[in-house]
Formats: structure tokens, sequence, C-alpha cells
């Protein structure tokens, strides 16, 4: 839930930005948020959709549209998991559903 708060408030900020921009005529708001998401997707946003098995075309949206409400929970589940090359190995009383 505090995702989706979050997530809406960010697209609140585009949209409160976009109209200042188009009745004042002024687009400085509006290309600091962009150029700070920007920023955001160059230095570590693009390597955390990469390293989370995201592709690029996600996470170049999402990091542009949410900035670091996207790529922060990304890496905080990534820093909980700790998986071993003996969580991937199958064991006789694995349960596998097969598909027909």
């Amino acid at each position: 839930m505090v995702a989706v708060l979050s997530y809406l408030s960010c697209i609140g900020l585009w949209v409160i930005n976009t109209i200042v921009m188009i009745k004042k005529k002024n687009p400085t708001l509006l290309l600091v948020l962009f150029l700070t998401h920007l920023f955001e997707l160059c230095t570590i946003g693009l390597k955390t959709g990469r390293e989370f098995g995201e592709k690029d075309s996600v996470s170049i949206a999402s990091c542009l549209s949410f900035g670091f409400l996207w790529w922060l929970p990304l890496r905080k589940q990534m820093k909980e998991e700790t998986f071993t090359d003996d969580d991937f190995v199958r064991r006789d009383d694995d349960i596998v559903i097969k598909h027909d």
C-alpha cells in the first residue's frame, strides 16, 4: 500500500509540475525533476534494474517516472535475499509441477 501511495504521489508531482509549466510558461521545475531522474537512471537505476533482472526499457521508464521510489526498494530486497548455489539444487523431496 505504501508503494502505491508513493507512486501516486510521484505521478501527482509530475502532473503539478506540468500544469505549472503550461500556466506560467516556465519549464524550470519540470526540467529539474527530469534531470534529477535522468541522473539517477545513469548512476544507479539502470544498474539496479539489470541486477534485479528487469528489462532495460522497464528500468528506464520506471526510473524516469518514479526515481528512487522505484530502485530503492529493489536494492533493499536484493540485500535481504542471500541465495547460494545450494538454493538451486533440485532434491528428491521437492514439489515439481509438470505442465502438459
